[in-house]
């Protein structure tokens, strides 16, 4: 049944709808607040590595940014903190997020977005780039074949998000084979792309989930990383990105006292002057939707669904 809701609501039946009628038009002209788009990975072409949801052909994604910059004014993730801050409308303006740090974001999307003029932020986690051979978890073909909620429920919840737990317990160690594009790019690329103007945030330094750490994992993790990035790319990065959206109170406090100046989660909406720069809401493109579809919903139309 989920699978069914998620294709209509990604459906050019129902968005054309919206489109041809206008009213995703109009909601961008009436809606107060601005948009976040999150972004994973941008490839080459569609292939069939990973998950399925993440990795979006770089042909797509360039139609996408030419529509954004002719219907928003496309701003900085810094530049919607200060307008936040200083209690200034955040209509009409939209910015772009990168979650992980995939190599294909700096190979296909950063050209694409230097050639527009686009300003942007890649939040990397920063345990070992230069050794990830094997890319990231969700990635691994075994977790995409038998992919199910209860399954990622484990993963997240008894298992954390955390990458050693799960090859363990779930891969039992076995090779990805995932082409260069889906695994992280290395410290030089972060680096030069930071020099040429490329926003770089923190994304924690394993990407577990924050929510289950102690303490002293919990403030290693918002710290050590950020040292970390300054250390091997010279960014002083000062927003966050909470791992899998996963956020509470005491997660929100760690990354407040640790002096960040905003983080962004995974909860869908638009931002307005009222809303906490610590928990900006995003808008996630998943690499299957519709032109339409995504026109509706970086206008901040996306109806809840349930199954």
């Amino acid at each position: 049944m989920g699978s069914l809701i998620a294709s209509f609501m990604l459906s050019d039946l129902f968005y054309g709808g919206l489109r041809a009628t206008g009213i995703s038009a109009l909601a961008r002209y009436t809606h107060q607040g601005g948009v976040i788009l999150c972004y994973h990975n941008v490839v080459a072409d569609r292939g069939s590595a990973g998950d399925p949801g993440l990795h979006l052909p770089a042909a797509k994604f360039d139609r996408q940014m030419r529509w954004l910059e002719n219907r928003y004014h496309v701003i900085s993730l810094a530049e919607v903190v200060s307008r936040i801050r200083q209690n200034r409308s955040l209509r009409g303006t939209a910015a772009i997020t990168f979650d992980d740090g995939y190599a294909g974001v700096f190979e296909h999307a950063w050209p694409i977005l230097r050639a527009g003029r686009l300003p942007a932020t890649v939040f990397i986690p920063t345990a070992q780039p230069d050794d990830d051979y094997e890319g990231f978890w969700w990635d691994h073909p075994l977790i995409v074949r038998d992919a199910t909620a209860a399954g990622r429920r484990t993963q997240l919840a008894d298992l954390a998000g955390d990458s050693a737990r799960i090859a363990s317990r779930v891969l039992h160690w076995a090779p990805s084979g995932l082409p260069a594009s889906h695994r992280r790019a290395g410290w030089a690329t972060i680096a030069r792309a930071a020099v040429e103007g490329l926003d770089i945030g923190v994304h924690s330094v394993t990407h577990r989930n924050l929510t289950r750490l102690p303490e002293d994992e919990l403030e290693r993790e918002v710290i050590a990383s950020r040292m970390a990035l300054f250390e091997r790319t010279g960014a002083r990065a000062t927003t966050f990105s909470y791992p899998y959206g996963l956020v509470n109170a005491r997660v929100r406090e760690a990354v407040r006292a640790a002096g960040y100046g905003a983080a962004v989660t995974l909860s869908y909406g638009l931002n307005t002057s009222a809303t906490d720069p610590l928990m900006l809401r995003r808008v996630n493109i998943p690499a299957s939707i519709a032109s339409p579809a995504y026109e509706a919903w970086a206008s901040g139309l996306r109806p809840r669904w349930r199954a």
